[in-house]
């Protein structure tokens, strides 16, 4: 094993899989999950928006509030697809490249277990 070879590294590629194909995988499975995740946000959102604009139009058609959950709720839903789908390629890169970082310092010793 050298120097630049982790255990992870050499278990992995012993069970036919590298590094770099289990990095991929990962960021492919963490992009579908956010993709999932996103989707059922957005079906609810709609779901429970339709329902709440029924019951003020129906209740209390008058006074008209149904608006304010539907864009606030929407401002959300907003931040989940950019931090879940527009920007989680750079989030999954940014996390690998500070492991990557933490594991050379395990490495050359420079970082303590404790």
């Amino acid at each position: 094993m050298t120097e630049r070879t982790t255990r992870k590294e050499v278990k992995d590629t012993a069970m036919g899989i590298t590094l770099a194909e289990y990095k991929r995988a990962d960021a492919e499975l963490r992009i579908e999950e956010g993709r999932i995740g996103f989707i059922a946000h957005a079906i609810i959102y709609a779901l429970m928006n339709a329902l709440l604009i029924v019951i003020n139009l129906a209740f209390v058609p008058e006074n008209t509030w149904f608006f304010y959950p539907l864009i606030a709720w929407g401002i959300g839903l907003l931040m989940h697809y950019l931090y879940e789908i527009r920007f989680v390629r750079r989030t999954i890169e940014e996390r690998e490249a500070k492991v990557e970082y933490r594991a050379r310092q395990i490495l050359s010793g420079e970082a303590s277990l404790a």
